[in-house]
């Protein structure tokens, strides 16, 4: 029985043409939507969790002039902005503190073949590689130690700023400071890091004044101590040694937990939006339906006058509302998924932004689709009952 009126409904939706695509419109546009901003959203915060990970969560991070934001794994807030060197002993004397590396994060004008162009400029030791793994060499080679007046150069540096790909050996100036390509790092997914550059920290406070100053401090922490509570010590002590508060202090899981929340809000949102896709999709369900049972009342009153109950008329208009949801969510996650691999695409060859990565999960396809299933039959159920509900006498008599 449930597989005749199953065919029954089928028959009916494709026997309305191009209503029945016009009412699937409303409803694969906002599955389509809601498919790609969620697997474009959840797979930046797969990416970012990773990059995180790797650095480690019993490292603490201590940035100057506050956490203005993070971009990549590096603060946007610091740059240009120090913690001196008093501040880095204090934190190398904090009780469970193993190690620290310090930093230095600038935007200066560089300068090559008499054309100069603003850049992101990171100042660091060849310890980078060890503390961050997403730091490796693509081309040339690493710093060595103590090695002064050298560059490497992010995946994307060049062709943007300069019009051209800048080769191993080519000199670059900063401040009259002329400094020589030793390396090419891989592509890490930020725009920051990706079109800026590394330089040794010497070299970098020595071309911005910023002798034994750094912007940014990651501390490792010992075995069997508690990383937040450091952190917390660390704040503390820091408070006492200086006369502002001008830093923050933040734990890798505090700042994976700030990341989620922001994408949550954000992928929240987004769905929110496309909710109302989904909406005027029902909206447009239910006026077909409403408009099927006045065309199909006769049919109605003729199945009645044959045997069928209210619920089997009921059934059949539930299903043929269900299946034009559920058609609608099918393209919807075709579409929507196509969407998003274009747009992961479009990112990594002309942004270069590697960390927007599409994440496809079983549960989004099957959600997305029961979900579709679901707002179909829901439009339908008023239409539905009123089917039922038709008086087999009156039906017979409709023209």
């Amino acid at each position: 029985m449930i597989a005749d009126q199953l065919k029954l409904a089928m028959k009916n939706i494709k026997e309305k043409g191009a209503r029945s695509w016009l009412t699937i419109i409303g409803v694969f546009i906002g599955i389509a939507a809601v498919v790609a901003l969620v697997s474009l959203t959840q797979g930046l915060t797969e990416s970012v969790e990773a990059e995180f990970e790797a650095i480690g969560t019993d490292t603490i991070t201590i940035l100057a002039g506050g956490a203005g934001g993070l971009e990549g794994f590096g603060p946007a807030g610091a740059i240009g902005q120090y913690i001196d060197e008093d501040d880095v002993d204090v934190i190398l004397g904090v009780d469970g503190v193993e190690d620290v590396e310090g930093m230095t994060m600038n935007r200066a004008e560089v300068e090559y073949r008499d054309r100069k162009e603003t850049v992101f400029v990171l100042g660091t030791t060849s310890e980078i590689f060890e503390v961050f793994p997403q730091f490796k060499v693509d081309q040339g080679r690493e710093f060595r130690a103590g090695e002064e007046n050298s560059a490497m150069l992010g995946s994307g540096f060049g062709p943007r700023e300069f019009d051209e790909e800048i080769e191993i050996r080519e000199t670059l100036e900063i401040r009259e400071e002329r400094l020589r390509v030793i390396g090419i790092l891989e592509p890490m997914g930020s725009p920051l890091y990706d079109r800026g550059m590394v330089i040794p920290i010497e070299t970098s406070q020595d071309i911005f004044d910023a002798e034994g100053k750094v912007s940014a401090v990651y501390a490792s922490t010992l075995d069997g101590y508690d990383p937040a509570e450091v952190a917390l010590e660390i704040e503390e002590e820091l408070e006492d040694a200086r006369d502002d508060d001008d830093f923050s202090v933040q734990t890798m899981e505090q700042v994976m937990e700030a990341v989620d929340n922001v994408l949550s809000m954000v992928q929240a949102l987004f769905v929110g939006v496309a909710g109302i896709s989904l909406f005027v999709g029902g909206v447009g369900i239910m006026s077909t339906m409403y408009t099927s049972v006045l065309e199909k009342t006769r049919d109605i009153g003729i199945m009645k006058a044959v045997g069928a109950r209210n619920e089997n008329i009921m059934t059949l208009f539930l299903f043929e509302s269900g299946l034009l949801g559920l058609t609608g969510g099918i393209l919807g996650v075709i579409i929507g998924l196509s969407m998003a691999k274009g747009a992961e695409y479009a990112f990594h060859q002309y942004l270069g932004i590697g960390m927007l990565r599409v994440s496809i999960t079983p549960e989004l396809i099957i959600g997305s689709l029961a979900f579709s299933f679901i707002v179909g039959a829901v439009s339908g159920l008023f239409p539905a009952r009123r089917a039922a509900k038709l008086d087999p006498v009156e039906a017979l008599r409709s023209e």
